[in-house]
């Protein structure tokens, strides 16, 4: 169950176009994965005028100067039904007000949101009539179906305090005053001052519950033993850390990793103390806090924000373009992950979940979800050795311009997993794996046709996906042998062999497993290497050159297919011919 049952949609806003965006639903942990400037800041901004009901209608914001629209959706409760259609009235076109009402119970129901959290109604979703009947429907109730927009519970973040952590963030020393922590982190020194100093100010809550926090967050690497503060010559007043067994270190003077954690720690425990709120009444967004993090302390700051969030049920947003972030989160229940992405002319929002069906299945396939999600483009791989060959001839054709890493990632499905993969957006809710359509739009996939023979079909399974990613403008390469080894040029595997005191005379058949063919050169030896398949990859890799891959038409064709698909992910020019 989501935290709160609400979907927050925006449409001409900022760098987000006509077709509305957002969030589904609001959980504890709401990540936002993307590049930079594709729209995360934006949904980020999104939920701050919502809470804070200021959607004016400011043209700096429009798209394409078209107004912004903001919408919800939330579900008709029961209670709603019972209070909005009186029981005891009626009338010729619907009847007894309350039966006519209960076929929207269970409902979700769309407001359009304006200046001061006015409400309009706009739609109910998934009602159970033709369109035409579902316009009489709404034009009956219509005023019924306005009050309905109009409760309290069409907007649920109404009533909270939003709070923000910008990316650009730094506490510095600072003179004495009572100004508000801001979203860069100023007034954290003065605050942290006055609590420490002002009589009336709970010092404890920074002595222990703010240095308790830190330590949990830093052990085992180093331990505080106080905070302190100190005022300059200036009359400004700095913090001061007594690390254990090193004495005092200014902040000033550290890492910004430290000052992040130290600014996490005090949006969580001293700005609810100063607005005088309960933590469950926040909404609060963190940019970008891997900034200057060694990847354990990140882990363990977000696993305190994140169970800060589920203990006090209050839901964070954060934006990332951290690994460790979306890898922690991915297999969290309490969770969301929304990928944004920007395509040159306007900005998308999906939740990741539209892409993965059940997140057991990325453990069965041992895949990392910030792979999917970071990468410029997905090679989907049987395994490790289809990855050495693949990468092997990617870096010969491309003469080293093509790496793994940067300009592609290869991810493994294993065979008998192939299954799980699909490329079809059209209906997610039926797919019970993962669309790799949906993950990333770059993706090609490397198939083992598996054939004994040249007429043997391929498998249902292999065909859908072929289809599937064809059809979606990627590529599909099903090896025209029965395994990827046989791919490799027999120039290439005889001279391997001899080195091997192997002599081969003539190559195996397309059809033939390649570990066969050498078994029955070499009792055993066939069967010892198919154990071995990416031990015998890499092996393969200092008598494969570019002259015997182009040798290969077929080959030829589909890797420089391949490293032009590449490019194009990248959006790298072609690579300019050699002159004859």
């Amino acid at each position: 169950m989501p935290l709160i049952d609400m979907a927050l949609r925006v449409a001409n806003f900022k760098s987000f176009g006509p077709t509305p965006q957002g969030f589904p639903r609001i959980d504890n942990i709401n990540i936002l994965v993307g590049r930079n400037n594709s729209g995360k800041s934006a949904l980020i901004d999104l939920v701050s005028l919502v809470v804070e009901r200021n959607l004016v209608a400011n043209e700096i914001q429009w798209h394409n100067r078209k107004p912004t629209i903001v919408t919800t959706e939330t579900t008709i409760s029961p209670e709603e039904i019972k209070f909005t259609f009186p029981s005891n009235q009626s009338n010729d076109s619907m009847g007894n007000y309350y039966a006519y009402g209960r076929q929207f119970e269970g409902k979700r129901l769309v407001a359009l949101l304006g200046q001061n959290d006015a409400r309009e109604f706009s739609r109910i979703l998934d009602l159970e009539c033709p369109e035409r009947d579902y316009r009489e429907e709404v034009q009956h109730a219509h005023r019924f179906l306005q009050a309905l927009a109009n409760r309290p519970e069409r907007n649920p973040l109404i009533g909270r305090t939003f709070i923000r952590l910008n990316a650009e963030r730094d506490i510095s020393p600072e003179t004495d005053s009572n100004q508000n922590i801001q979203w860069n982190g100023t007034g954290i020194t003065s605050a942290i001052q006055r609590y420490l100093n002002k009589s009336h100010l709970p010092r404890d809550l920074i002595r222990v519950e703010l240095l308790n926090a830190l330590n949990r967050i830093f052990n085992p690497d180093t331990s505080f033993d106080e905070i302190i503060c100190r005022q300059q010559e200036n009359n400004a007043w700095e913090i001061f850390l007594a690390e254990h067994k090193k004495g005092l270190i200014a902040l000033s003077q550290s890492g910004s990793g430290l000052k992040t954690v130290i600014a996490t720690l005090c949006f969580i425990h001293l700005v609810p103390h100063i607005l005088d709120k309960s933590l469950d009444t926040f909404i609060m967004a963190f940019e970008e806090l891997e900034n200057n993090l060694h990847p354990a302390l990140q882990r363990r700051l977000l696993d305190y924000i994140y169970k800060k969030s589920i203990e006090h049920n209050f839901p964070v947003f954060l934006t990332t373009h951290s690994s460790i972030a979306i890898d922690l989160f991915n297999k969290r229940q309490e969770s969301s992950i929304y990928h944004v992405t920007h395509d040159g002319t306007e900005s998308k929002c999906t939740r990741v979940e539209a892409y993965v069906a059940h997140r057991g299945i990325l453990d069965d396939l041992d895949i990392r979800a910030s792979d999917l999600l970071q990468a410029n483009g997905i090679i989907w791989v049987e395994g490790p050795s289809d990855r050495v060959y693949i990468n092997h001839w990617i870096n010969l054709y491309s003469d080293g311009e093509l790496t793994e890493g940067i300009h592609y990632q290869c991810v493994f499905y294993g065979g008998r997993l192939l299954s799980h993969l699909s490329a079809d957006e059209t209906d997610s809710d039926t797919v019970e794996g993962v669309s790799i359509l949906r993950v990333n739009r770059n993706a090609a996939v490397i198939i083992d046709s598996d054939k004994r023979t040249a007429d043997d079909p391929l498998n249902d399974t292999k065909q859908r996906i072929i289809s599937e990613v064809k059809s979606m403008g990627g590529i599909a390469w099903v090896t025209s042998g029965r395994e990827i080894e046989n791919c490799v040029p027999f120039s290439c595997l005889k001279a391997w062999a001899e080195g091997k005191e192997i002599k081969l005379k003539t190559p195996p058949e397309r059809f033939v497993s390649v570990f066969d063919y050498l078994d029955a050169r070499k009792s055993g030896f066939g069967k010892k290497m198919s154990k071995q398949k990416a031990v015998l990859a890499e092996s393969f890799r200092d008598f494969v050159t570019k002259d015997n891959l182009t040798a290969d038409p077929e080959l030829n064709a589909k890797v420089s297919e391949l490293c032009a698909e590449i490019r194009k992910w990248n959006q790298l020019p072609e690579p300019t011919p050699p002159e004859a």
